[in-house]
């Protein structure tokens, strides 16, 4: 699952944009100090444009799909959504040792 979320997660093919989600967060770029605490929690982005003051991963992919990216949210229950908030669980975790 995680391979597959890395694979996706460098895939342009997702957006409307020509973005992937590697485009902004590629070597740990474009994450914020909240990155290294445990989910749920605030993300600026997430509060400044959609009003939700605390945020599951999954729910940051969905942002992120939505936004930066200009696509349509991913299903829930969907693959891809599973494998991209895996391969992102595997990031933090290795972002914060």
């Amino acid at each position: 699952m995680v391979a597959l979320g890395e694979k996706l997660f460098k895939d342009s093919s997702l957006s409307s944009n020509g973005l992937a989600c590697a485009s902004c967060h590629d070597d740990g770029a474009g994450y914020n100090a909240t990155f290294s605490d445990e989910y749920p929690h605030p993300v600026a982005m997430a509060k400044n444009i959609f009003g939700m003051d605390r945020v599951h991963l999954d729910e940051m992919v969905q942002i992120c799909m939505v936004q930066p990216m200009a696509a349509e949210p991913l299903p829930w229950d969907s693959q891809e959504l599973a494998a991209l908030t895996a391969y992102m669980s595997k990031v933090q975790a290795d972002h914060t040792k």
